[in-house]
């Protein structure tokens, strides 16, 4: 089965630290499904499997764009693909957005799921990071999308807040577990170069906070939220009642999805394709029916990205997969480069599976670059 992720790029304001492709202007915004529509139709061959399973309105703010064109994209859709009785339809939605009009609107349109963007329940942390809704806003939308129909609810929250105390994120933990939400995406804050934050930084005006609350606050998350029913299947992901993020598993085990709008990324088993990060390129390009860039992905990299999606789950890396995938060498291989980490303890090899240690799960990027073939 394949997945499909929609990029709405419209925002109201910019968060002090996304970098993610968005806009701030209305302009573009009452003409973007047709947009969307014409790209559909311009891409149809691109998924060899025609059946889709999981559907992701992401951004951006998609709950910004109307319900009805919201509609008529889900519509298309439906025309282009089989897309399964139960498949996973999420839309993301900022707190201060959320109706109870709005959330029957989009359960009747076909979403089955949605993501909250609550990040924290302090004011003074949503504040610093330029967010529009309040800690009361963020807690009255999850109980208000349970309450008008939602039954797969996911929230994200943020950690590593300059400022933010450890009783605080416990709290924020805390609250979050008592929500009725089934998912939680755990995010460390990250300074990236062209945010707000970025230039603040640039400027001596803004840090990260020290590595060593960093692990702190990681394994306090996980182990609250493992005290409190959610099990971590992924390094910043925890379901509840097993509702994992279906669609979001697809970019880790490798699965085929199509991206479209914007800057969208998509990937089809053997080819990896990228919409331009600019509304004006990216509507110019459908116009013209232009294609987007791509990449064939070769065996090496085939290689590393397989070792690095994987080890981002819980699951890790099998031996009969990896095996089957590139060869019993390649597994020996394997197993060499990760021969001192496994004897320091950061990975695990146990059952014929090699994952990330719990406590060294944070500081994975560093390991996994010695398991990457050059």
């Amino acid at each position: 089965m394949s997945g499909i992720y929609i990029h709405i790029p419209f925002c109201q304001s910019k968060c002090f630290y996304c970098d993610f492709y968005s806009v701030t202007k209305n302009e573009g915004r009452d003409g973007f499904a047709d947009l969307m529509i014409d790209e559909i139709k311009l891409r149809s061959d691109y998924l060899i499997n025609k059946q889709v399973d999981t559907i992701y309105f992401g951004g951006g703010t998609p709950t910004l764009l109307h319900p009805s064109y919201l509609e008529k994209i889900l519509v298309q859709l439906h025309e282009m693909y089989e897309v399964s009785k139960d498949a996973e339809i999420t839309i993301e939605a900022n707190p201060d957005d959320l109706t109870p009009g709005l959330l029957t609107r989009y359960l009747q349109i076909g979403f089955n799921r949605i993501s909250i963007g609550t990040q924290s329940f302090f004011d003074e942390h949503l504040k610093l990071m330029n967010r529009r809704h309040n800690a009361a806003q963020a807690k009255d939308a999850v109980m208000m999308a349970a309450k008008y129909g939602f039954g797969n609810i996911s929230l994200d929250l943020i950690y590593g807040i300059p400022g933010m105390s450890s009783d605080e994120w416990e709290q924020n933990l805390d609250v979050a577990a008592g929500l009725p939400a089934n998912h939680i995406s755990a995010y460390h804050l990250t300074i990236e170069p062209g945010t707000r934050f970025g230039k603040l930084k640039k400027a001596g005006l803004f840090s990260e906070i020290p590595d060593s609350e960093s692990v702190e606050q990681y394994l306090k998350l996980i182990s609250l939220l493992g005290a409190r029913g959610f099990e971590q299947y992924e390094i910043s992901n925890f379901a509840r009642n097993k509702r994992v993020s279906r669609h979001n598993s697809k970019y880790w085990t490798g699965e085929p999805y199509l991206g479209l709008g914007p800057s969208a990324h998509s990937f089809n088993g053997t080819q990896r394709h990228w919409n331009p990060a600019s509304l004006a390129k990216y509507s110019t390009d459908i116009r013209a029916k232009k294609l987007p860039k791509g990449e064939t992905i070769d065996s090496t990299m085939h290689r590393n990205e397989y070792v690095m999606t994987r080890l981002r789950t819980a699951a890790g890396i099998e031996k009969s997969g990896f095996r089957s995938e590139f060869g019993e060498a390649a597994w020996s291989e394997l197993l060499d480069m990760a021969d001192e980490h496994i004897s320091k303890g950061y990975l695990v090899l146990e059952n014929e599976r090699i994952r990330f240690d719990t406590e060294a799960w944070f500081r994975s990027d560093g390991i996994l670059s010695d398991l990457f073939l050059l």
